[in-house]
């Protein structure tokens, strides 16, 4: 048997027992998983989103909003539309094409911020629309809550500055000793780029990362330089989960642990591939998010092929493993969210007008409402959903191997290991007789009866791609078994 390995794109090929290919499923301890197609649920907003965020109340209802360029949106009560949330009085919003809405909830206040408009507020059971907060806040690009204060990021034309607010009191940003309200300056490492709040704050510039960790009265806040040379690269590339923070830097992706150690997840693995595939003229189209359930750093980025810089690819690292694989998905953003409310029997019928009409299996969480949270995204009809159809179109591909060492081979046929209870993989053979030359590639063949894909070619390099179809039902695929082959000559 030859395992399909890892996805390790960065290194060479020849006898590396990695995958060349794994598009469309996510890592397992051993082989691939699959990956499901996107959903969309929610009725579109008006515009390309450019935020969102999926929050619980103190009441514990479920609420969902997210932006565009000009208005903020709120969603309704049944999960299943948007509702126009902006303000009353000021107009229209006005984010930039390459900015946008940041979120944070701190009680029952959701505040949003995009950099350019007064931080915005909306009280969860108690609000209609969003209004500008009060406790004259300055305009931000970014929002958080480190321990009992609300922070505010790359404020005003001080791109290199946070400011909190007073204790346990979003409307209060006068700088005060008694109020504990205050602000910081970064004297090095360029602009704020994001951060990440919670018992302590990570503060990500363009080249420097600080920690920010509560002290009281004088100082209120301590910062530690954790990275010197280390910065973000793009601001929504930044994705936490626990203890756990991810990033995209200028020299490819890291995590860090703790709020101190800093480690490389993507060198000699998928940084390079990420360089070579990414479009770096639409850095603010990539957004990213955590999935959940499959313990999963999800980041959405336009390649080089994308139509006007709308994201087509994902990259998915599952930081149990430490492993990489891809999608090809066109999206507009992607977030973390939760259903609004759990539907019952009778409430199915928001979602289809039969059972055979609805969106997601029947026993797609998604029907459950308000508890476990989903890897979400909106597509780019400015549909929100969730990735809960049934599994995309999966192709795995081994690296080169020689299978009669010093000589070539022909290779007759293999049986790709796919376990599954509805699957019919197809596989194919893609060969060269020298490692300077270009691969040729054969036509792919359906499995036979007994699980074989019959193919014939001579080559003194081989590798074996397996093709899983759109809708199968699988869970594992593992490598490929039962090699057919005969060494050949020498030339």
């Amino acid at each position: 048997m030859i395992s399909f390995g890892p996805f390790l794109p960065d290194i060479a090929a020849f006898e590396s027992g990695a995958a060349t290919i794994a598009k469309n499923v996510v890592p397992s301890t051993r082989g691939f998983k699959p990956f499901p197609a996107f959903s969309g649920v929610a009725s579109a907003i008006t515009a390309r989103a450019q935020g969102a965020v999926s929050v619980r109340s103190q009441s514990g209802v479920i609420f969902n909003f997210c932006g565009d360029a000009t208005k903020l949106y709120v969603m309704a009560s049944d999960g299943l539309s948007w509702t126009d949330a902006s303000r009353t009085v000021g107009g229209a919003y006005g984010t930039a094409t390459d900015g946008l809405w940041d979120f944070s909830v701190f009680g029952n206040y959701v505040i949003a911020t995009n950099g350019v408009d007064v931080p915005q507020y909306y009280e969860m059971g108690v609000s209609t629309d969003f209004d500008a907060l009060a406790g004259s806040p300055p305009i931000a690009a970014y929002t958080d809550i480190v321990r009992d204060f609300s922070v505010l990021a790359k404020v005003d034309n001080a791109y290199n500055r946070i400011q909190w607010s007073a204790i346990n009191d979003v409307e209060d940003w006068t700088p005060s000793a008694t109020t504990m309200s205050d602000y910081q300056d970064f004297p090095e490492g360029g602009s704020i780029q994001g951060m990440v709040g919670g018992e302590y704050g990570l503060v990500f510039l363009e080249r420097s990362i600080y920690r920010m960790a509560f002290e009281g009265p004088p100082t209120i806040f301590r910062f530690d330089r954790i990275s010197t040379a280390l910065g973000c690269r793009a601001p929504m590339s930044i994705a936490s989960f626990e203890n756990i923070a991810f990033f995209l830097s200028h020299d490819g992706f890291y995590k860090v642990l703790g709020g101190s150690e800093i480690s490389p997840i993507g060198v000699e693995k998928v940084d390079e591939w990420f360089a070579d595939n990414f479009d770096a003229n639409y850095i603010h189209r990539i957004t990213s998010a955590i999935d959940p359930l499959r313990k999963l750093y999800v980041v959405g980025f336009p390649s080089s092929t994308a139509v006007d810089g709308t994201p087509n690819m994902v990259a998915f690292y599952h930081w149990p493993t430490g492993q990489w694989t891809y999608g090809e998905i066109e999206h507009e953003m992607l977030y973390t969210s939760a259903t609004q409310s759990s539907a019952t029997i009778d409430g199915l019928d928001a979602f289809g007008a039969t059972i055979d009409d609805l969106t997601f299996p029947f026993d797609s969480l998604t029907y459950a409402g308000s508890g476990q949270l989903l890897l979400s995204a909106f597509n780019a009809s400015h549909e929100q959903g969730f990735f809960s159809g049934a599994a995309l179109e999966a192709t795995v591909e081994t690296g080169d191997v020689q299978l009669a060492p010093g000589r070539k081979s022909m290779v007759r046929g293999f049986r790709p290991i796919v376990e599954g209870s509805s699957v019919t993989p197809s596989g194919l053979i893609r060969y060269r007789d020298r490692l300077s030359d270009s691969l040729s590639t054969d036509t792919a063949v359906a499995i036979n009866g007994n699980g074989v894909c019959n193919v014939r070619r001579n080559a003194r390099y081989h590798r074996a791609r397996v093709i899983i179809p759109a809708s199968s039902v699988w869970t594992f695929a593992t490598g490929i078994d039962d090699l057919r082959v005969s060494a050949m000559g020498g030339r």
